[in-house]
């Protein structure tokens, strides 16, 4: 079973979102060639709507995500400013998603402080093992290991 983030799974993650009317949020999408480039998220203030998020997705030339990054609106400038970005490396059996924080200091963002590997296990079984990562990367400490079953068609993916 492989298990991979493509960009028709953010597309369906966008359909579905602007479906809810119940939602606080609304959103809309940039979306170019079948791929969500950026997907903006709106806080809904009665008839008003103000900017909340961004999520960047760039993909690589098998359609598959391999980062995404979080823009949040600064409160001190009203402007959107990164957050963190999600890096995504695949394996034959699934794929590892790291964590990296923006440095407003640096304004670059930091080595990955934290690694989740989503890893197929048999039919219908997926281990997600987290870690969080030493400044050096090289000193992972062991976080939570859960074994999860997997939905009849296979298919499972990170939650964002």
């Amino acid at each position: 079973m492989e298990t991979i983030i493509t960009a028709a799974t953010i597309m369906a993650m966008y359909l579905n979102s602007t479906g809810n009317l119940n939602s606080p949020y609304c959103y809309n999408a940039d979306v170019e060639n079948g791929q969500v480039k950026t997907m903006y998220v709106y806080d809904k203030h009665g008839d008003y709507l103000s900017g909340k998020y961004e999520y960047r997705y760039a993909y690589d030339a098998a359609g598959r995500v391999v980062s995404k990054v979080v823009m949040a609106r600064s409160m001190a400038t009203g402007r959107m400013a990164p957050k963190c970005r999600y890096d995504f490396a695949y394996t034959h059996g699934g794929y590892t998603m790291e964590r990296s924080l923006w440095s407003s200091r640096r304004r670059a963002f930091d080595p990955a402080d934290s690694r989740t590997c989503y890893s197929a296990e048999g039919d219908g079984l997926m281990s997600v093992t987290s870690y969080e990562l030493s400044a050096d990367g090289f000193a992972p400490v062991l976080v939570d290991n859960v074994l999860a079953i997997v939905p009849a068609g296979g298919e499972m993916m990170a939650g964002f």
